[in-house]
């Protein structure tokens, strides 16, 4: 098989067709007191060419469950299905899961210096994959250059034998990104990969990784702790609080029409660029709980300004409320709904 027929043998996603299906998605790991569960009961899906946003705090288990997806955490015990274009992943042996990796399912990490190898050259680990499915050293060559070039780095043929720590930040991630597309990957999970760059450069990477998979149709999976970059990039959100969904709907529902006191939260603790300047930026207060410390109940309750005595008492379900457009894990979100001077 030739080089062009080795990219070209792949079956590329027909619009609207089922790429991703995560069912009951729970994530455990052993400690000293028990089994403690980072991800509880997730159930998702992503279709061919749409763009999801994860977004939650640190702890939420949004990076958990990224890295459960692609079988990339070590010493977890997964429980459900995680199926990709029709093949359960968390029931493939390891060879095959490694023949999907990086060549249609494809993850952007949070920290490339740590992600990438320091003494291979940028372009040897950008072509790696194409390498390992048997295409020539040549054509997987010309093929890094051109994506180099694609993502934005400038004199991609000197740079390409360049190491990790000569590129800045911002080039560090695109070298990622050109990581994650160069074989034009049905699904891509981003996880957190605006996190250490400056506002100027998030903006670069989110339009860059925008065009890309517009352009080729790729489904993306964006893991974020700031809801304020996902308004012009994702489709749908998620929003995930103590390893479980706590509110699920399209990006302007979330941001309009949201229902769910941890939601509101994140949506009032976000600076405003309009309307009246407030004198500070609102909190949520308290932390977290831990996955080994989960309150009783709603695990929000506690940092609730809405909780009521019974929100402690039992999980509430993921549903959507009477008169309601989306799901929320809340038993007051029909209420909130009917609430003036909420955030929406």
């Amino acid at each position: 098989m030739t080089d062009t027929q080795t990219l070209a043998a792949k079956t590329p996603p027909t619009a609207g067709e089922l790429i991703l299906d995560v069912q009951n998605l729970s994530v455990g790991f052993n400690g000293a007191n028990g089994k403690v569960f980072a991800v509880n009961d997730l159930s998702f899906q992503v279709k061919a060419g749409e763009r999801l946003g994860i977004a939650g705090e640190s702890g939420s288990g949004k990076s958990v469950t990224a890295l459960a997806l692609l079988g990339l955490l070590q010493g977890a015990e997964i429980e459900g299905s995680v199926s990709f274009r029709g093949q359960n992943l968390l029931e493939l042996p390891p060879a095959a899961l490694r023949r999907i990796r990086g060549w249609d399912f494809s993850y952007i990490f949070q920290d490339p210096l740590s992600a990438m190898d320091p003494v291979r050259t940028v372009g040897d680990q950008v072509s790696q994959v194409l390498r390992l499915r048997g295409i020539s050293k040549k054509e997987a060559r010309e093929r890094t250059i051109d994506m180099l070039d694609r993502v934005g780095i400038r004199n991609p043929e000197a740079r390409f034998k360049d190491y990790p720590h000569q590129f800045s930040g911002g080039m560090r991630q695109r070298a990622m990104i050109a990581m994650a597309l160069i074989a034009n990957p049905s699904l891509v999970v981003a996880d957190e990969p605006t996190t250490a760059l400056d506002v100027r450069v998030q903006a670069q990477v989110i339009d860059l990784l925008y065009e890309l998979t517009e352009e080729r149709g790729t489904a993306v999976v964006f893991i974020t702790h700031d809801l304020s970059i996902m308004a012009g990039f994702a489709q749908r959100m998620m929003v995930m609080y103590a390893g479980r969904i706590v509110e699920a709907a399209t990006t302007d529902e979330i941001y309009y029409r949201s229902v769910h006191p941890y939601t509101l939260g994140l949506l009032n603790s976000l600076p405003r660029v309009s309307g009246d300047l407030a004198t500070e930026l609102a909190t949520i207060g308290g932390q977290p709980p831990a996955p080994s410390n989960i309150p009783p109940g709603c695990a929000f309750a506690p940092r609730c300004r809405y909780a009521l005595p019974e929100c402690s008492e039992a999980v509430p379900v993921l549903e959507t409320p009477p008169g309601g457009t989306h799901p929320s894990r809340c038993i007051r979100s029909s209420w909130l709904a009917e609430q003036p001077g909420v955030l929406r």
